[in-house]
């Protein structure tokens, strides 16, 4: 699978877009002013089921954030 997050400069969430693999590169509109990056998955995210892919993605949304650099990766947010 794919994933794109779209995220403002200081790496906050505000959409994920799951594409999968053998699929066309998905086509994403985003607000002025937000980056899309595409991430990997993250450790413990199972998007086979589709269940259990949608509770895992809303907790992504919650609990990380995109660190752009070299390679973007994603990184727990500080509380």
């Amino acid at each position: 699978m794919r994933i794109f997050a779209v995220h403002d400069v200081e790496g906050n969430i505000h959409q994920i877009v799951v594409s999968p693999p053998d699929a066309p590169v998905a086509t994403i509109t985003t607000e002025l002013g937000l980056m899309i990056t595409e991430i990997e998955v993250p450790d413990g995210v199972d998007l086979v089921d589709p269940e259990r892919s949608g509770q895992q993605l809303s907790e992504v949304l919650q609990h990380f954030q995109v660190e752009v650099g070299a390679k973007a990766k994603l990184i727990r947010k500080k509380t």
